[in-house]
């Protein structure tokens, strides 16, 4: 179901409808807000210029976030292919053990 909100940015009044909750569209509104005010807007007007830098800012941060992430994926694949082959040597060297098979 689609949720609906208002989002005011710099004086200008948006529409919004997402899928998403209403308290995860409002941490993106504010989100907004916030890089629009750093950028040198504010509440009640910003510039082409602070809305520029704020889209840029946002996604850099996106940019970085992505990165970071599939780094964390690709390590995460070569820890799990890491102790696969330590488990596959574990059972290979369980079955070459002169004790393993002895009661």
């Amino acid at each position: 179901m689609a949720n609906r909100m208002v989002l005011h940015i710099a004086g200008q009044k948006y529409n919004l409808v997402s899928d998403e909750s209403a308290d995860y569209m409002n941490e993106v509104a504010e989100l907004a807000r916030q890089t629009v005010a750093h950028c040198g807007g504010s509440p009640s007007f910003a510039s082409t210029r602070a809305l520029a830098l704020a889209t840029i800012t946002l996604a850099d941060d996106y940019i970085k976030a992505k990165s970071a992430a599939e780094a964390a994926e690709a390590k995460c694949r070569a820890l799990e292919a890491e102790l696969a082959a330590l488990r596959d040597r574990q059972t290979q060297n369980n079955g070459k053990h002169p004790n393993h098979n002895r009661k």
